[in-house]
C-alpha cells in the first residue's frame, strides 16, 4: 500500500537527501544527490546552470527524485515530472533549501550561494509518485506487479 498523504508528508519534510535523475544528451541517466524542499506538492532545489545536472535540464526538463529512508522498514518515494525554472523569489527558495539541513553550515552556504549568478532554483511538478513502506508487506505487492501509485491530492 502506498503511503498516505500524512505518511508522504512525514517523510519528505524530514531532512533527508534526494536523488534527482537526469539524462545526458545521449539519452544515458545520471543520477546526483541534492538538498530540496517539498511544498504544495512540488520540489524545490537549486544549482547552476553550468554545472552538469543544470546542463541537463535545460536540454531536457524531464526528471525524477527519489527520497528513502535508511534503516528498516525501508520507506522510499519516486516522483517523475518535467522541471521548470522559478523566476521568482530565487533567495529565498535558496534559504529555504538550505536551513532545513543545519541552520549554522547552512548560513554559510547562502552566504556564497546569493552572489553566484547562475545559481538557480528548480521546481518539479510531479506528473507521478510512487511510494512504499516495506514494513507493510509492500515488497510482496510490488513483486505481484501491483502499482504503488500514490495519491496526493
Amino acid at each position: 500500500m502506498p503511503l498516505t498523504k500524512s505518511e508522504l508528508m512525514t517523510l519528505l519534510n524530514e531532512p533527508r537527501l534526494a536523488h534527482l535523475a537526469t539524462s545526458t544528451s545521449s539519452g544515458k541517466p545520471r543520477v546526483s544527490p541534492i538538498w530540496y524542499v517539498y511544498e504544495d506538492g512540488c520540489f524545490y532545489f537549486t544549482t547552476q546552470l553550468w554545472r552538469v545536472k543544470g546542463n541537463h535540464l535545460q536540454h531536457n526538463p524531464h526528471a525524477a527524485i527519489s527520497i528513502a529512508t535508511d534503516n528498516r522498514p525501508y520507506r522510499a518515494v519516486c516522483a517523475f515530472g518535467k522541471v521548470q525554472l522559478v523566476e521568482r523569489d530565487r533567495d529565498k527558495w535558496l534559504e529555504r533549501i538550505c536551513t532545513r539541513y543545519g541552520e549554522r553550515e547552512g548560513r554559510e552556504w547562502l552566504s556564497e550561494a546569493v552572489k553566484q549568478e547562475e545559481r538557480v532554483v528548480f521546481k518539479l511538478q510531479p506528473d507521478r509518485i510512487i511510494s512504499w513502506d516495506y514494513g507493510r508487506d509492500d515488497s510482496e505487492r510490488q513483486d505481484r506487479g501491483e502499482s504503488m501509485a500514490t495519491n496526493v491530492s
